[in-house]
């Protein structure tokens, strides 16, 4: 597995991705985006999270890992099976918030896990950040279970924190610990 940015070749992986309506509830989104936009932000996003206020990476397995999953060839080298993003970005504070999006055909493999663990690398490593966190619905076992073998921490409850379009729904506040002292 590798993280690296968005390509322009990207585009079509990103578009999908962006306006897959099923994760908008646990986002911020509230509309389709459009490929001219996604365009825009390809091509003026320096990645940089002190510029930008955040970070965002594509999630790619090799050809072969990809075979051994979905059992499809390719004749990629490497296959985008998802984004993370660091963002919310606080130099004030050290924190950023971490946002992870796997392909559906890529969930339940480890393969989230291994890419917050390439990302806290890289908040603690270069960034320096103090932690990293993520807002996760509270009925998502599946997502707080792989965020506390990641080390992560519930740091609280958010009572009726995000609304799905008919009922509020309780989050945790996962928390990830990144510079001892």
């Amino acid at each position: 597995m590798r993280l690296r940015a968005l390509e322009p070749e990207d585009i079509e992986f990103l578009y999908d991705m962006e306006n897959d309506t099923s994760l908008w509830w646990v986002g911020a989104q509230t509309a389709p985006v459009s490929m001219y936009h996604l365009r825009d932000y390809i091509a003026n996003n320096e990645n940089d999270i002190f510029k930008d206020e955040q970070v965002r990476f594509v999630i790619e397995i090799s050809s072969e890992e990809y075979q051994g999953i979905a059992g499809n060839k390719t004749a990629e080298r490497h296959v985008a099976i998802g984004l993370i993003d660091l963002f919310a970005f606080s130099p004030l504070h050290n924190r950023a918030e971490l946002g992870i999006a796997l392909h559906k055909d890529f969930h339940g493999f480890g393969l989230a896990q291994q890419a917050i663990s390439m990302v806290a690398d890289i908040a603690r490593n270069i960034i320096h950040l103090n932690q990293i966190y993520a807002i996760v619905p509270a009925s998502h076992a599946a997502s707080i279970q792989m965020l506390e073998k990641s080390h992560f921490v519930c740091g609280g409850t958010l009572s009726k924190w995000l609304f799905d379009g008919k009922n509020y729904h309780d989050a945790k506040i996962m928390q990830l610990f990144l510079q001892k002292y």
